[in-house]
């Protein structure tokens, strides 16, 4: 399993630990980034993620997460309509239901 936009490793016990994957910006989250996020937690409860028990969110480079990315996530968010910012809403509280499971 190789994300894009996070670090993830599997340590002993079935711990997983991600992290952002952008240090150098304060690992803020992007669209692909709460996607990708989603869709592994996901992944996790099905068969396939059974050697995981616990997922535990780490720092990288000093910092856990800054927030929405101001240009990939604030910027566009301000510019959208309601169905489009519904959405995004949509995506965010998906990615939460999927942790969650």
């Amino acid at each position: 399993f190789k994300p894009k936009h996070f670090n993830w490793r599997l340590d002993e016990g079935g711990v997983a630990v991600v992290s952002l994957a952008r240090p150098e910006r304060k690992n803020p989250l992007t669209f692909d980034s709460y996607a990708e996020l989603r869709d592994t937690f996901r992944a996790l409860a099905g068969p396939d993620g059974s050697d995981v028990k616990a997922v535990v969110f780490a720092s990288n480079g000093g910092n856990f997460c800054s927030g929405g990315d101001v240009h990939d996530i604030i910027g566009p968010l301000v510019r959208l309509k309601a169905p489009e910012l519904l959405m995004f809403t949509r995506m965010t509280g998906d990615l939460v239901l999927a942790m969650r499971g």
